[in-house]
């Protein structure tokens, strides 16, 4: 949000630098975008409120999956998988990426979407099996399948690291020579005929031929000065950590599970240790001043609905957590394009955003060099005005797009 609103005048007098396109957010969106404009020798301007990654990027889950009802969005999550197996080529030390395969259980509402979904994952070359409830009993003993109908097997799934992920393509874009300021709070944005001008709070000015706003929940706010209204929220979301008692952990869940039945989503991290989340919204929140640790309440909701579907899981001990925040458009999918002559957007990736950065940001420096593949229209900002939301998720679930 906008430290302080200043009178155009302000920007006259300021020091003024000048680059191509600058980009506000050093999350790993904006930053897999500066790593994809540097690349094709575009000068960059990273421009950052407190530190890099230091936002809703640094405190993601890191699951990793394709498993998506959008068909380009699978498509995406696909090649990013890809990318984060071998990010230790491209950018910085690696992701951290571990393949664990990921097991999706839904209840029998979901059958004919989750179907649907499986013949997209199919046309899109992404490796998976449909299961029966015997396939599940079968091959998950462990796991009480009361009252799943139906799950999906997704070879490639797994976990990485996002703040690893963001810091590889800091370094690597500051390596081909993109500029990266950070705490440096934009507090003022205009737009002109040839150039956009940005303010920051400490009365330095920087002109940018374009201006990519990437800046997750404080997107909103930064571009209402502009007179555009994105329709984003913030919301708190907690990740839970448990840990087996150590006669317990050669039977840990060694994979990604995502339990649309009940609401959560598990993923190793570690030996004997597990993460959990949940699937469904929450309320808005104001994204600088939510509570940043996690509950006991909302850790023993999520241990319960663990210990419910696989027992073994009844043992694990609390072992930390915390909250992050999602920012989140009305149909929880990504507002990407254009809101200006010269200014874009790319956010409310509701809390999905991470999986599908490392290929998300070449498609965003596509489209800021006018290059942008025609797919990517679906997720314009406007499409809300116009009436054409997306699909996304299954019924509550919608943060699995």
């Amino acid at each position: 949000m906008p430290a302080r609103q200043l009178a155009p005048g302000n920007l006259d007098g300021a020091p003024v630098s000048s680059y191509d396109i600058g980009i506000i957010g050093a999350g790993v969106h904006g930053l897999s975008a500066a790593y994809h404009l540097t690349r094709r020798g575009v000068s960059t301007l990273i421009l950052e409120r407190g530190r890099r990654a230091g936002g809703p990027t640094g405190r993601a889950s890191g699951v990793v999956r394709a498993y998506y009802t959008n068909r380009f969005l699978a498509e995406v999550a696909r090649d990013s998988t890809a990318v984060l197996a071998d990010l230790a080529g491209r950018a910085g030390d690696g992701s951290g990426y571990v393949r664990t395969g990921g097991l999706y259980l839904h209840a029998a509402g979901d059958a004919a979407d989750v179907r649907a979904t499986a013949a997209g994952l199919a046309a899109a070359g992404i490796g998976h099996e449909v299961l029966t409830p015997d396939d599940l009993a079968r091959r998950f003993p462990d796991l009480n399948l009361d009252g799943t109908a139906i799950g999906v097997w997704e070879r490639h799934a797994g976990h990485a690291d996002p703040y690893r992920t963001a810091l590889g393509y800091a370094t690597r874009a500051v390596a081909l020579g993109a500029t990266l300021l950070e705490h440096s709070r934009v507090c003022q944005i205009v737009e002109g005929p040839r150039s956009v001008k940005l303010l920051l709070a400490d009365g330095s000015g920087h002109e940018v031929g374009r201006l990519l706003v990437a800046a997750g929940p404080w997107t909103a706010p930064l571009v209402a000065q502009l007179g555009v209204v994105l329709p984003l929220t913030a919301e708190r979301h907690v990740v839970a950590g448990l840990r087996h008692a150590p006669g317990d952990t050669p039977r840990a869940i060694p994979h990604v599970l995502i339990d649309v039945q009940h609401g959560y989503y598990s993923r190793p991290d570690g030996a004997g240790r597990f993460l959990l989340g949940p699937l469904a919204p929450t309320a808005a929140t104001d994204p600088d001043a939510f509570a940043a640790d996690i509950t006991g309440a909302e850790h023993a909701w999520l241990a319960a609905r663990a210990a419910h579907r696989a027992p073994v899981r009844g043992r694990a001990v609390a072992d930390g957590g915390w909250a992050s925040l999602y920012d989140v458009s009305p149909d929880w999918q990504p507002v990407t394009g254009r809101i200006g002559e010269r200014v874009y957007v790319d956010a409310g990736t509701s809390g999905h955003g991470f999986k599908l950065a490392p290929v998300w940001g070449d498609h965003v420096a596509r489209l800021l060099l006018d290059d942008a593949d025609a797919r990517l229209g679906q997720f314009s900002p406007g499409r809300f005005a116009a009436g054409t939301g997306l699909a996304s998720g299954f019924g509550a679930a919608r943060i699995l797009g």
